[in-house]
């Protein structure tokens, strides 16, 4: 059932595919990826010809792990394996590099994680009715909820079982991470359309659905390079703290990307009821705020309501109170360092701290 360690390792000769264009196509994704901030600080401290390799496994043993007798599973994610960025299995490889960078372990890892992160998308499409992910046709719009549910309950199965053959810590790590974003979940989906919502309620869900698989990803990774139980600690806290300030960067670009950029139109969240913390912040400052918010809902629609709110959010102190918090987010990932200082050297410290800054949006 599960894909091995082994089995990744001898993917070059057992499981390359039929058609050497798709991995020469493959190959080309993994070049573009490259080229972005967070994977060009870990290329410059690996070499880019050992991040692209490890880069290129990781995404193949995701695509041999969804490959199968029945065609649905695969057709139903064919078109997010397709996209994505990819910065969990970057975060497993850093980690890793920062100690031994045992490849099979760390290339598994990097599996366990991308198929953790590409379940929840599907289940979250279903969840939001979503037309598109990654810019293309979402597996839900194309083949229905049903199939969708059952290839988003897939890719699940398969994470655990890849996590359960690297070992027993590395299955209840894995399992206990995909409660945590179901919890995320949960809290959001609780607070929607409630401008009531608190901080302390943003910061609870957006560290289930989005900065707990940041943590496991470090600690997997610092795992697979055998780190010691102090360095791994420090490790998963940084994962954690970079997660929580990418989703606060995440949610202020739904105010100020282009639909181009982001795949969705800005605003986005807010028409959907997700109030964010640069909303909430924006809330305290302009209470009329609520007022349009509740012209934006779905039951009371308007059409400008939302493109309201968003210029009212954008021109309020929301979004500067949001950038500083990702900031201290930073910079408590970066403090949490100094536990594996010891360990790692100084170098690799070094390569952490540039990666958090890139993810972060505050890298040259």
């Amino acid at each position: 059932m599960g894909t091995s360690p082994d089995a990744l390792r001898r993917s070059s000769a057992v499981a390359a595919p039929p058609d050497p264009s798709g991995r020469a196509a493959a190959r080309r994704r993994t070049g573009g990826l490259l080229t972005a901030a967070p994977h060009r600080v870990v290329a410059d401290f690996a070499g880019e010809r050992r991040l692209a390799a490890d880069l290129e496994e990781c995404v193949g043993g995701v695509a041999r792990a969804v490959a199968g007798d029945v065609p649905i599973i695969g057709e139903a994610v064919a078109e997010i394996l397709a996209g994505g960025k990819r910065l969990r299995p970057l975060l497993v490889l850093a980690a890793a590099y920062a100690g031994s960078g045992e490849r099979e372990r760390s290339v598994a890892s990097g599996v366990v994680v991308e198929l953790l992160h590409l379940a929840s998308l599907v289940h979250d499409d279903v969840m939001d009715e979503a037309a598109q992910r990654h810019g293309v046709t979402s597996a839900n719009a194309r083949m229905g909820n049903v199939r969708a549910v059952l290839a988003g309950d897939y890719l699940l199965g398969r994470a655990l079982a890849v996590a359960c053959e690297l070992g027993g810590t590395e299955g209840a790590l894995a399992a206990g991470t995909f409660i945590r974003l179901c919890d995320g979940q949960a809290r959001e989906s609780a607070a929607l359309f409630d401008p009531a919502r608190s901080e302390n309620d943003y910061y609870a869900a957006i560290e289930g659905k989005t900065a707990a698989l940041f943590a496991t990803s470090c600690r997997l990774g610092a795992m697979a390079g055998g780190l010691g139980e102090e360095a791994t600690a420090a490790l998963a806290e940084y994962g954690l703290q970079i997660g929580m300030a990418f989703q606060i960067v995440d949610d202020l670009l739904d105010l100020t990307a282009t639909s181009g950029v982001m795949g969705k139109p800005a605003g986005h969240d807010i028409a959907e009821g997700v109030y964010t913390l640069p909303v909430l912040c924006a809330l305290r400052e302009r209470p009329e705020l609520a007022g349009v918010l509740a012209r934006a809902r779905p039951d009371a629609p308007d059409p400008e309501a939302v493109r309201e709110a968003a210029d009212i959010v954008r021109n309020s102190g929301g979004m500067a109170a949001a950038r500083r918090a990702a900031e201290r987010r930073t910079d408590r990932a970066v403090a949490a360092l100094s536990g594996a200082a010891g360990e790692v050297g100084a170098e690799r410290v070094a390569m952490l701290t540039d990666l958090a800054a890139a993810l972060a949006g505050r890298g040259s």
